[in-house]
């Protein structure tokens, strides 16, 4: 099987125990879609040799297996020709995954809807793959902008319709939504935003901590642009110029000793 240009998706699922293969290869194509390409590889050694001959849109990977894991396993493919998406019992890789640009990082037992959410982000990704190359290279322009030096403390934000490389201190918050993470940047002043697909939890974790602070479960922001906390009826703070976003209770205090230590302005 070679990769196609058609809407039937191919999938490369490794994973040394032969039953969690046969799992995941039947929810795929029960719930998910029936039409999807599904080979198995049960280690890297088996995946590699399946990566050069079928060229898969996407690598299904598992994390601890005998022999080598599957970080040891990417670290050999310099620049991967698929997206990757982990399926795992343990989620202390989550992070590291997220720097690999994986699609997604699920859990077993895997819960439908994730999948499903999976297939759908993979379908997003491949489809700016099939891009006209003059629009493509937008995307390559700008991450080359970002040079080794900037890119420690720059981010890539990127969506169905375009890229942009924003610098920490310019975003202003995150808000959680669902799996996913809505950003609010400025761009030449102005306040735009842009939808992730990770979480906001992976936000946190990648986020300097000198300047981000999360004020409640669904909001993490900037404290560079923290203009007022208002602290009437409900704790509130103002971001940028006019976005009022709640505090929850129980951070607040941690959040006035956070601004004090970091020498913000507490008003």
């Amino acid at each position: 099987m070679m990769r196609n240009s058609s809407n039937h998706l191919s999938i490369l699922i490794v994973d040394d125990e032969t039953e969690a293969c046969r799992n995941l290869k039947n929810l795929l194509l029960t719930f998910v879609d029936p039409c999807l390409h599904i080979d198995m590889a049960h280690n890297t050694q088996e995946a590699g040799l399946l990566i050069d001959s079928l060229r898969p849109d996407a690598v299904f990977l598992d994390i601890d297996m005998p022999g080598e894991n599957a970080f040891s396993f990417l670290e050999r493919i310099p620049i991967p020709d698929f997206e990757i998406v982990f399926v795992t019992a343990y989620d202390e890789y989550a992070i590291r995954a997220f720097r690999l640009n994986a699609i997604d990082y699920l859990l077993k037992p895997v819960n439908i809807q994730e999948l499903t959410d999976a297939v759908k982000k993979l379908r997003e990704r491949v489809s700016y793959k099939q891009l006209p190359d003059k629009n493509r290279q937008q995307y390559s322009e700008l991450a080359k902008q970002a040079t080794p030096g900037a890119r420690q403390h720059q981010i890539i934000l990127k969506d169905k319709n375009r890229w942009e490389v924003v610098d920490f201190r310019d975003i202003l918050y995150v808000e959680a939504q669902t799996s996913y993470s809505r950003i609010y940047f400025l761009k030449r002043g102005a306040a735009e935003h842009i939808m992730m697909s990770h979480s906001i939890a992976t936000y946190e974790e990648l986020l300097p901590a000198a300047l981000f602070y999360r004020i409640h479960k669904s909001y993490l922001v900037n404290c560079l642009h923290l203009k007022q906390i208002e602290i009437a009826d409900a704790p509130m703070v103002v971001i940028h110029e006019s976005f009022r976003l709640p505090i929850g209770r129980r951070r607040y205090t941690g959040f006035r000793s956070f601004l004090q230590m970091n020498s913000f302005a507490d008003e």
